[in-house]
């Protein structure tokens, strides 16, 4: 009895593009590039929000940007269903609170705004982290993602500051927030932003310094945990990548 010889159905090869865009982190669940997205947004609002100081519509601007770094936020945490619950049951409220700002503001409103978007922040740095931590190889979207975790904590950070000077008027040697009927302290952030950044990478200026002791303990808890996720991010990069090149070469 002759034997009966089964088939294979034949491999089609991945079209070109395909295995690029797949190469670059862009293609499967990545698709279209969650993390460069988000980076675009958070550049975009870091350097947007202070060429338009001043203007009539900075704050609507600037409302926009917040919003969108918000919401692309929300995006890359659809990696995870926890995550992502989590995260959209605190950012709709950060949202809302921030539009309600421009006709309604009280202390405690602002004090809730700042503090919803600091936290839902913090909870997408995290994701970021355990995303970056649990892919077996380098790729661009995978290098983006590092850059977002950095760039949201100093805005996560910069948050707190503004609750900090809230809560305890005077914590810096500049005024960096101006309070007025027509403009709430919460919407004017440029300058906790450039602070921030200044503390998580430790360059130290020093045009604004701390003078109250909370806003002392958050600046070093920011420069601490700045340099050791760097140190950190670094040694993980880099063990991927030699674990990626002996695969290439076995």
């Amino acid at each position: 009895m002759a034997e009966t010889s089964v088939q294979q159905p034949e491999t089609v090869p991945k079209p070109a593009s395909n295995r690029l865009w797949e190469a670059l982190g862009l293609g499967r669940r990545n698709w279209p590039g969650r993390y460069t997205l988000l980076l675009f947004v958070i550049l975009l609002m870091i350097v947007g929000e202070p060429m338009f100081a001043g203007h009539r519509l900075a704050q609507g601007l600037a409302s926009v940007s917040l919003s969108l770094v918000l919401l692309a936020a929300l995006y890359t945490l659809n990696l995870s269903p926890a995550y992502f619950t989590l995260g959209l049951l605190i950012m709709v409220p950060a949202i809302v609170t921030r539009w309600a700002l421009h006709w309604y503001h009280t202390p405690e409103l602002e004090l809730f705004a700042a503090l919803s978007a600091s936290v839902f922040i913090f909870i997408t740095v995290v994701g970021l982290v355990r995303e970056i931590f649990s892919v077996q190889r380098v790729t661009l979207d995978t290098i983006s993602a590092a850059i977002c975790a950095y760039l949201l904590m100093g805005l996560a950070w910069a948050f707190l500051f503004a609750v900090v000077a809230m809560e305890h008027p005077g914590s810096f040697s500049k005024v960096l927030l101006v309070h007025s009927e027509a403009l709430p302290m919460f919407m004017s952030l440029h300058n906790f932003f450039y602070y921030s950044f200044v503390c998580l990478t430790t360059t130290g200026f020093g045009d604004i310094a701390p003078t109250s002791d909370a806003a002392r303990a958050l600046s070093i808890l920011e420069s601490v945990t700045g340099q050791m996720y760097l140190a950190i991010l670094i040694a993980r990069l880099v063990s991927l990548e030699v674990a990626q090149s002996m695969l290439g070469r076995g």
